[in-house]
């Protein structure tokens, strides 16, 4: 009798190991863990734990991390005054925790930190090239600053978009 109350109490924390070991996840402060599957909106674990259903929940990954966006003009650009000129900035960005990780969640998630910063470059390089043929060559060259924070001001209302916040640019 006693020998089956142990084998039923060591089967139960058998069970209860691997329901804990399939059930539940813990999200590192820097990516997003996103719940979804019986609830119509996903639930959204960042730097904490919680539960999912196994077979019926599923979690999908969503790098919430900084990360650089080297924008090149690969051709060159004319300035306002006709002077064409080839640029190199990087940017730096993030997911939009508040406004935009629904969105970044549509259009990155499962992405790694590279697949996210490449198809954010054509963006970014479009904006910047728009910003060149606005200014002369005189003003981009001395207003360095002047020119990242116009477009940084540009390329975020696209980044809005997708759920990404431009840091600097």
């Amino acid at each position: 009798m006693t020998y089956g109350i142990v084998f039923l109490v060591i089967i139960f924390l058998v069970l209860f190991i691997i329901a804990a070991k399939t059930c539940y996840v813990k999200a590192p402060p820097n990516v997003a863990y996103i719940i979804s599957g019986i609830t119509k909106n996903p639930r959204i674990l960042i730097g904490i734990g919680g539960f999912k259903i196994p077979l019926l929940e599923r979690v999908d990954m969503l790098y919430l991390g900084q990360m650089s966006v080297d924008i090149k003009t690969s051709q060159s650009v004319p300035t306002n005054d006709f002077i064409n000129v080839k640029v190199d900035a990087v940017a730096k960005i993030i997911v939009d925790k508040e406004n935009g990780i629904y969105l970044a969640a549509r259009n990155f998630l499962n992405m790694e930190p590279a697949d996210i910063t490449r198809s954010l470059q054509d963006s970014l390089e479009g904006n910047m090239r728009e910003i060149i043929g606005t200014i002369s060559l005189k003003e981009l060259c001395n207003d360095r600053k002047s020119f990242g924070d116009q477009v940084q001001e540009k390329a975020q209302v696209d980044m809005n978009r997708l759920g990404i916040e431009i840091i600097s640019c």
